[in-house]
C-alpha cells in the first residue's frame, strides 16, 4: 500500500522536479516511512471519468524516475490516453478483448504495419503488466496479449569502401571531426550532440556518452578520431564548452537538425555510396565492420549502449561472404 501512495506523490511532483530530485524525494520517503503503517481509505483505487485514469499519470512518473527518455514518455502517454478514451472503462475493468479490439480498430481506421501496432502494444503490455505489479489490479488483461509478429528489417549499413568516399568528401575540419566520432564512437547523434570537450579523455581514449534514457556509457576514440578531433579544437577560438559548435558567432552547440544538415551536406558532394547515409548509419556501419573484424557480439553490443543483444542484431548486417567465410572457418 505505501508503494502506491508514493507513486502518487511521485505522479504530482513530477510535474516540477528533474529526474534526480524526483529520486532525492523518493529515497527520503523511504526512510520516513519506515516509522508508519500506510492504509488504504477507499476500496477503488482510482475513479474513472471522462479524463485518462489516474494511475496513468502515476504510471509516467514512475517511468520517468526510471530514466525514461522524454520521447518515449510522450509516446506512452499518447497511447495511454487513447486507448482508454477508446475503450472508456477503468483500468481494473479493462479485459484482454477490449485490448485486442483496440488494437484490432486502430490498425484498420490508421492503416498502420504491423511493426507500428506492435508498438502500441508493447506500451499497452508495459502499463498493465506495472498495474499488476503494484497490485492496482488484481489480474494483467494484458498477460495474454502476444506480440505481434513482423518482419524484421536489418538496416543497412555503409561498407568499408562507402566509408572511405564520406570521408574523402570531407572539406571542413569539424566535417571530418563529426564524422570520425560518429564512426569511431557508435554514438547516437543525441549523444554526439550533448558532448562537452571535457568528456573526451585523450590520454585513455576514452569518451564519456550521455544520451538516451538519461545514460552515461564509455566508448572509445581511434587514431583517426583523434587526429580530426585534435585539429578541430585547435582550429576552434571560442569559448564554448561544448564538443561541436556552429562556426558563426556565438558558436553555440550544435543540435541534431544542425548535424544532420552537416551529413547531408557531405553526402551531396560524395557519389558512388550504396546506401542512404544519415548519422545513424555510421552507428549501423560502427557495428557491421567491427564484427566482421573479430570483435564479439557481446562488446559491440555494450559499445552500443544496448540492454540485450537481440536490438545489435538489428544493427548487423551480415552479407552473405561473410557467412560463407565464417561457415568454411569454425563448421569444419
Amino acid at each position: 500500500m505505501y508503494e502506491q501512495f508514493k507513486h502518487l506523490i511521485m505522479a504530482e511532483l513530477s510535474k516540477d522536479f528533474d529526474v534526480d530530485q524526483l529520486r532525492k524525494i523518493s529515497e527520503c520517503l523511504d526512510l520516513a516511512a519506515k516509522n508508519f503503517d500506510v492504509v488504504k481509505k477507499e476500496t477503488q483505487i482510482v475513479p474513472y471519468g471522462q479524463e485518462i485514469p489516474k494511475a496513468v499519470e502515476i504510471y509516467i512518473a514512475s517511468k520517468k524516475i526510471e530514466g525514461l527518455s522524454e520521447k518515449s514518455l510522450y509516446l506512452y502517454l499518447i497511447v495511454l490516453k487513447d486507448f482508454f478514451r477508446f475503450v472508456a472503462k477503468p483500468p481494473e475493468k479493462v479485459s484482454a478483448n477490449d485490448i485486442r479490439i483496440y488494437l484490432y480498430q486502430y490498425q484498420k481506421e490508421r492503416g498502420i504495419s504491423n511493426r507500428t501496432l506492435d508498438t502500441r502494444r508493447t506500451v499497452l503490455c508495459s502499463f498493465f503488466n506495472w498495474m499488476a505489479a503494484e497490485e492496482y489490479i488484481s489480474k494483467n488483461p494484458a498477460i495474454h496479449i502476444t506480440p505481434i509478429k513482423y518482419e524484421r528489417k536489418h538496416k543497412k549499413s555503409m561498407t568499408q569502401m562507402d566509408l572511405e568516399k564520406v570521408r574523402m568528401a570531407c572539406k571542413t575540419k569539424r566535417e571530418k571531426a563529426i564524422v570520425e566520432l560518429l564512426y569511431s564512437t557508435g554514438c547516437r547523434v543525441s549523444e554526439l550532440c550533448n558532448l562537452n570537450i571535457t568528456d573526451v579523455n585523450f590520454e585513455t581514449k576514452e569518451v564519456a556518452l550521455f544520451g538516451k534514457g538519461s545514460k552515461h556509457r564509455t566508448s572509445y576514440i581511434n587514431a583517426r578520431a583523434e587526429v580530426a578531433l585534435k585539429e578541430y579544437l585547435e582550429s576552434r577560438s571560442d569559448e564554448s564548452p561544448a564538443l561541436i559548435v556552429h562556426d558563426t558567432k556565438p558558436n553555440i552547440r550544435m543540435k541534431k537538425s544542425g548535424i544532420e544538415r552537416v551529413i547531408r551536406m557531405i553526402m551531396a558532394r560524395t557519389t558512388g555510396v550504396g546506401t542512404h547515409v544519415t548519422p545513424h548509419v555510421f552507428r549501423h556501419t560502427t557495428a557491421t565492420i567491427a564484427l566482421d573484424r573479430g570483435m564479439s557480439i557481446v562488446d559491440v553490443s555494450r559499445l552500443l549502449g544496448h540492454k540485450n543483444l537481440g536490438t545489435t542484431m538489428e544493427y548487423i548486417t551480415a552479407n552473405a561472404q561473410s557467412v560463407k567465410d565464417g561457415h568454411n572457418n569454425f563448421v569444419i
